[in-house]
């Protein structure tokens, strides 16, 4: 599984950026800009709307469950700088929703077992043996909730991630920042079919 995390940058519209992941292949984007309001984030999401219903991809956006709400996205994923309660934020989205929460342990992990969330990310800085660990610790307890690694991770990188048993990768800067964003897309999930 394939995250593209869009963002902004200074080569491309986040529209843009989109584009050239669900042309690589990638069919889940979640929206990353804590630096816009609302308000613009509704300005720049018709077209990208448009792009994610045409290829069927998901499409979720970061720490905002009232504007995935309101713009009729798939669902939203909480980070660990926002304070919010998963079982409310699947309360206010609804059952069909997709809720991703940010962990830093196994026993985090399980605690959200009953607040029915869809999977869980671990945070950019987690070192490869600690994250081994942890989706050690977690399937030992009979915990299926997918586990995804995220941050500046490459096509390269991806493999060393997936030995390590997370069930995805969550990244954007590495692709948008490549020659070519749309092979560098394809890689990635030729890497992590390989599992």
């Amino acid at each position: 599984m394939l995250q593209f995390i869009a963002q902004t940058n200074d080569r491309y519209s986040v529209a843009e950026t989109v584009q050239m992941a669900i042309e690589g292949g990638c069919r889940w984007i979640q929206l990353h800009l804590p630096e816009l309001t609302d308000e613009d984030i509704k300005a720049m999401s018709a077209d990208i709307i448009a792009l994610c219903r045409e290829s069927a991809a998901f499409l979720t956006i970061e720490d905002r469950p009232e504007l995935a709400k309101e713009l009729g996205l798939h669902g939203v994923h909480l980070t660990s700088s926002v304070q919010r309660s998963a079982a409310k934020v699947r309360e206010e989205l609804g059952p069909e929703a997709v809720i991703g929460v940010e962990v830093a342990s196994a026993a985090a992990v399980m605690s959200l077992q009953s607040a029915d969330i869809d999977y869980v990310t671990l945070p950019a800085d987690m070192k490869i043996g600690e994250i081994a660990d942890l989706v050690s610790v977690v399937r030992g307890a009979d915990i299926t909730t997918p586990i995804v690694a995220t941050g500046d991770i490459s096509p390269e990188d991806a493999l060393v991630y997936m030995a390590a048993g997370v069930s995805g990768i969550a990244t954007g800067k590495p692709i948008i920042d490549s020659k070519d964003p749309v092979k560098e897309v394809e890689l990635m999930l030729r890497n992590l079919s390989e599992k």
